[in-house]
């Protein structure tokens, strides 16, 4: 795994002043950025805080282990090692996430990302970004992955819905804005303007959606965002909030978990 020093350059110009001590690493090419992580803490090389970007995954995977597509030269795939206050619920730590990436990429590129409750960043209707929480005894590793250039012929079929910012931006400076906002929010990951800002750039509220509920389909009309993270929804039977499981949208599935 060959480190790039340009490009750590550019993350510590991206995470900026009072993060020094952070250490932060850029590679060409990993098999996942989370599993470097785990794989590291869990042999007591690293501790939190820690950054590491990468140009390419070749085992990049989201949720239910899904494949993360991560050519080279197009995209961001970061990951964080945090160590929040135990008492933080670990749903908080996607929502901060997802909250920092559309501020970071907002204040770089001028582009308004929307928020797929609860681990999903769209732009113009397609997904430009993911976001993976794992939870090790060592911390929180947190991974995320941006679309930043679509990537020549396209994405590939199994990419579905996929899009990219498409807008100049330096990827790696990118990754340093992103992590110095997430590293800020550890400390507090239940601040109620990190949440406010979630709602309102979350773009269920007011859908119906369809879910599966003790082996049963059900719908219900999305009403909100609990103060834990959870989605608030009202149906027939009543108001509740939904944690895990998988709704759909349409004919558009949506998985949802707020920590792996």
């Amino acid at each position: 795994m060959r480190c790039v020093t340009g490009w750590e350059k550019a993350m510590r110009e991206g995470l900026g002043e009072g993060f020094s001590p952070v250490p932060v690493q850029a590679l060409g090419q990993v098999d996942s950025t989370n599993l470097r992580l785990k794989e590291w803490a869990r042999a007591g090389e690293i501790r939190a805080p820690y950054v590491l970007a990468a140009d390419s995954q070749t085992a990049g995977r989201g949720r239910l282990g899904r494949t993360f597509v991560s050519p080279p030269g197009t995209g961001l795939y970061m990951s964080v090692l945090l160590c929040p206050p135990e008492s933080t619920d670990p749903g908080l730590v996607t929502i901060l996430a997802a909250v920092s990436v559309c501020r970071a990429v907002e204040e770089e590129t001028g582009l308004r990302l929307q928020i797929k409750w609860v681990n999903d960043l769209f732009l113009r209707g397609k997904k430009v970004c993911g976001i993976l929480a794992e939870k090790i005894s060592e911390g929180i590793v947190l991974g995320i992955g941006v679309n930043i250039l679509t990537p020549p012929g396209g994405f590939p079929e199994a990419a579905g819905n996929a899009g990219a910012l498409d807008r100049p931006v330096d990827r790696f400076r990118l990754s340093g804005a992103i992590a110095r906002k997430v590293l800020l929010g550890a400390k507090n990951p239940g601040d109620p303007a990190v949440l406010a800002y979630y709602r309102a750039r979350m773009f269920l509220l007011g859908q119906t959606i369809s879910f599966t509920e003790d082996g049963l389909q059900k719908s219900a009309r999305v009403t909100g965002v609990s103060d834990d993270g959870g989605l608030v929804v009202e149906g027939t039977d009543g108001q509740k909030v939904l944690r895990t499981g998988e709704v759909s949208i349409g004919s558009r599935q949506v998985s949802f978990s707020r920590l792996e």
